[in-house]
């Protein structure tokens, strides 16, 4: 999934930059919560790149093959891969991808920026480069943490950052206290939660105890194919599923439960029951920036070997 801050060296301001740097904070905006997600496991071994961990929830949301066209813009045609990965899914059905995740622990040259929490849906298997073999990821918003670092990312890219704010802060991938059965989630745009307004996204998930409809190869096409907005620049944003954060104690755990996506985010307010995904932490690499057609033919697993 795309990282939404600038690239950290261009933020330095013309500072020197060596391996040794201490980490510096790049902006006071934080969370309000101490986050229990585990370190960076990969920011020693690349230093000058941009690292860090998403943790949360990614899940699928079988929606009608129509609607997924009338979002997608007209000029980029919808590629066949997923029918490939998931011969179950319905013909007339599309895998729109959510993710609900906490950004933790982005390092860049001894350079590092405040946690924060997103929202975002994902439009997989576009092809932007008319190339017939090329899969992308169409994004038009994302519902974020008003870090400025991060809005100022997506804009960058032509998405549309919705300031938002989160309940939990910064655990939305961490089972309700007491519970060990429940993940909840609920973002709400602009000052909706301080009005008493219902949440723009809601999810809400339980450990489904079986293996699931979409296989773990899916999950690591989907989130590693690079997305775009405007189809100028590109996100190169690299998810690892073998590293110390998604193995061991912290493997993905196949969740199901139910989401709610109010309007614009999707055309008419929808709710969605039944929902399969994975409740995951995942290191990332992210190449910010890239021109689209540099990464033509691009077909990253994300399984680091």
């Amino acid at each position: 999934m795309r990282m939404y801050f600038l690239e950290l060296s261009w933020l330095a301001l013309g500072a020197s930059f060596v391996t040794a740097a201490p980490v510096t904070t790049l902006s006071t905006t934080s969370l309000s919560c101490q986050t229990q997600s585990q370190p960076n496991p990969i920011a020693a071994e690349y230093p000058t790149l941009t690292t860090g961990t998403i943790n949360g929830t990614v899940a699928v949301l079988p929606i009608e093959y129509t609607l997924a066209r009338s979002i997608i813009p007209s000029q980029y045609p919808i590629l066949n891969g997923y029918k490939q990965l998931l011969p179950e899914l319905p013909v007339d059905k599309y895998p729109l991808i959510i993710e609900s995740v906490l950004d933790h622990d982005i390092q860049s040259n001894g350079i590092t920026i405040p946690d924060f929490s997103r929202v975002v849906l994902s439009f997989p298997f576009v092809d932007l480069l008319g190339d017939g073999f090329s899969n992308f990821r169409y994004e038009k918003y994302v519902l974020i943490t008003p870090n400025p670092v991060a809005m100022a990312g997506a804009a960058a890219y032509g998405e549309i950052p919705v300031p938002s704010t989160f309940e939990p802060p910064c655990d939305g991938y961490a089972f309700v206290p007491g519970s060990n059965q429940s993940i909840v989630f609920n973002a709400y745009q602009g000052v909706d939660q301080a009005l008493g307004k219902p949440p723009t996204v809601a999810v809400e998930f339980s450990p489904a105890g079986s293996a699931g409809p979409y296989p773990l190869t899916f999950y690591k096409n989907v989130t590693n194919q690079p997305s775009f907005s405007t189809g100028v620049l590109c996100d190169n944003f690299v998810t690892l599923y073998n590293t110390s954060v998604t193995e061991g104690q912290y493997a993905p755990v196949v969740v199901v439960g139910n989401v709610s996506v109010a309007a614009p985010y999707l055309p008419t307010a929808m709710a969605f029951t039944g929902v399969y995904g994975l409740k995951v932490d995942r290191a990332f690499i992210e190449n910010n920036y890239m021109a689209c057609g540099s990464l033509k033919g691009y077909t990253a697993t994300g399984s680091g070997d």
